[in-house]
């Protein structure tokens, strides 16, 4: 998942990673049910790590206090910026679900960040796809999505070497299902020519822009841009808010009084948003919500196309000419009958209606020297690296631990490596200060699986925490649905995992919990097979058998000793 803005602990831990999960537990002020939501998130999570991937811009200030600080050992949280300068703008998500045997690769791209506010308090537009996937990767059906894979590959060089191979598991999957045959890529990547050029194809005779920010437009750039998608200034109509608009009140829509200036000396069609109109059926008269979408509705001779994108208009997200862009931007364009953004306006009608105006003072602030930094933890090994375009100043850097420890080193080279094997106290964040600047950066645990395993449950009492693990483990290789009451401490004292049968009925009990019990063996070997061609959850799963068989070594009964038999067999196979 991308974001430009710094990721939402809170909106992870609470809403959006329990809903991805399909979490059966809910966060709750009752001790039992919340010990059971922290208990199949976390591990779920664990089960998870290494796959879950969170890329955005560089931290603008300092971290906040966040309730869920653990979050960033379960969910890997890279920046851009690595070789070069960049933003991290576009909003990707990108899932990869095995539902019924079946593979199926899901993508978004939007103008959704990953925060509370852009859920909560903003409007968003966004396109999506489910599709099937094949069993191999081919070059050809790779190439098929067009500037998609070049501008992933752009971004995961930019956030750093780890987070490129987590990129390129992506593309991995990109070539083994075709891009839908109605949908063009359009990506800006930094440093590259522009973006704008790519809308050209659509040979675009007029064209109808709704986004919330405007670049700080000159005639030159102007003049570029319009040239690059081959549409005059003239036939660009900038849907725009008056003063009167609830969301000038907002610092969400921006445009400066030289830029709104420039648009209209060069002819740009201004175009007033009446405070009446809605875009959706639900956003209804006293919706605070303010519209955060970015549209652009190119409409041809014979065809309209609309661009669903995360680019603001401007030149820092489209380049112009031979300005190149300085942000990873990216939209999808489809063809679309929707007509509504055409309609959606009125002329502004001064002294009625005037633009709103807000001057942005703080875009002229200079650019921090101290641009990318990046901290990974392996279990052995602190790793620090960061990136400056001030090669005198040194840098130093101080890791906070859990448990409130601090550790302060300086960097030689932009590098620097602490010897750290504590799995009590795991490393957090590290601050790194150049001068009076710094940057603050959340530690990626790369630790193996059974180091991993080593870390304590979030949120959950210790006392409790082993039964809880074997539980979810159990469920979710097939075994019985965790009951809280069967959990010593949490809902009183420990029950058999099945009801006990009349003695006269005890062989057909014995069946049962030995059908159970087989059922979890075929579905973990079924689970160790698909992972082979991917060392990290390989070792993942292996992990799960070792834990399983000795759960079942623990048991009593025929069918338990069996099980673990049947486990000892097939791992000592995969040794």
């Amino acid at each position: 998942m991308t974001s430009f803005e710094q990721p939402d602990a809170g909106l992870l831990v609470e809403h959006l990673l329990p809903s991805l999960l399909g979490a059966s537990h809910s966060l709750s002020q009752e001790v039992q049910e919340r010990t059971m939501f922290f208990g199949e998130l976390g591990t779920a999570l664990e089960a998870l790590h290494g796959r879950l991937t969170v890329i955005s811009s560089p931290p603008r200030a300092a971290r906040g206090d966040s309730q869920y600080p653990w979050l960033w050992r379960y969910v890997s949280h890279f920046t851009v910026g690595a070789a070069a300068r960049a933003v991290q703008h576009a909003k990707l998500w990108a899932f990869h679900w095995k539902v019924d045997d079946k593979e199926h690769l899901e993508l978004h791209v939007s103008s959704t960040n990953l925060t509370a506010s852009a859920f909560k308090g903003q409007l968003q537009a966004g396109w999506q796809v489910t599709l099937p996937l094949g069993d191999r990767t081919t070059q050809s059906t790779r190439q098929t999505w067009g500037d998609l894979v070049p501008f992933l590959e752009s971004l995961g060089a930019s956030a750093g070497e780890v987070a490129a191979t987590r990129v390129q598991r992506l593309i991995t999957l990109l070539g083994r299902v075709e891009c839908p045959a109605d949908v063009t890529f359009v990506a800006s990547i930094p440093g590259q020519r522009s973006a704008a050029r790519q809308l050209k194809q659509f040979e675009p005779s007029e064209l109808h822009v709704l986004t919330s920010t405007i670049g700080e437009w000159k005639d030159r750039t102007l003049s570029a841009w319009s040239a690059d998608v081959g549409v005059v200034p003239g036939k660009i109509h900038l849907k725009w808010i008056s003063e009167k608009h609830p969301w000038a009140a907002t610092t969400g829509w921006a445009l400066s009084t030289a830029a709104s200036e420039t648009l209209k000396s060069n002819g740009v069609q201004l175009e007033c948003l009446p405070i009446e109109a809605r875009f959706t059926q639900q956003h209804c008269d006293g919706d605070p919500r303010w519209s955060h979408a970015k549209l652009y509705l190119l409409r041809s001779r014979r065809k309209r196309w609309l661009l669903v994108t995360s680019a603001n208009w401007s030149v820092a997200a489209w380049g112009a000419g031979k300005t190149s862009p300085r942000n990873f931007e990216l939209g999808v364009v489809f063809e679309s009958e929707w007509t509504d953004l055409e309609a959606l306006s009125e002329p502004f009608d001064p002294p009625d209606t005037i633009p709103f105006c807000v001057d942005r003072a703080d875009d002229e602030q200079p650019n921090s020297a101290l641009e990318w930094a990046e901290a990974s933890w392996d279990g052995k090994r602190i790793e620090l690296r960061a990136r400056s375009s001030d090669l005198d100043t040194p840098i130093t850097t101080l890791v906070t631990f859990t448990g409130s420890s601090e550790d302060r080193t300086s960097l030689v080279d932009g590098a620097a490596a602490i010897p750290w094997k504590d799995p009590e106290r795991t490393p957090i964040t590290a601050q790194f200060t150049q001068g009076v600047e710094t940057l603050e950066v959340a530690v990626v645990d790369l630790r193996p699986p059974a180091e991993f395993a080593k870390t304590p449950l979030p949120e959950v009492d210790p006392a409790v925490a082993k039964a809880l693990r074997e539980a979810f483990l159990l469920q979710r290789y097939g075994g019985p649905v965790v009951d809280p009451e069967s959990i010593p401490g949490l809902g009183g004292g420990h029950r058999p995992p099945t009801v006990g049968a009349p003695a006269a009925d005890y062989s057909v009990q014995a069946g049962l919990d030995a059908r159970a019990a087989f059922n979890v063996v075929d579905q973990w070997r079924s689970a160790l097979a698909e992972a082979v061609i991917e060392p990290a959850l390989l070792n993942r799963v292996r992990l799960d058998g070792e834990e399983l068989r000795a759960l079942y070594a623990r048991r009593e009964g025929p069918a338990a000793g069996l099980v673990a038999e049947e486990l000892g067999w097939r791992l000592d196979e995969e040794a």
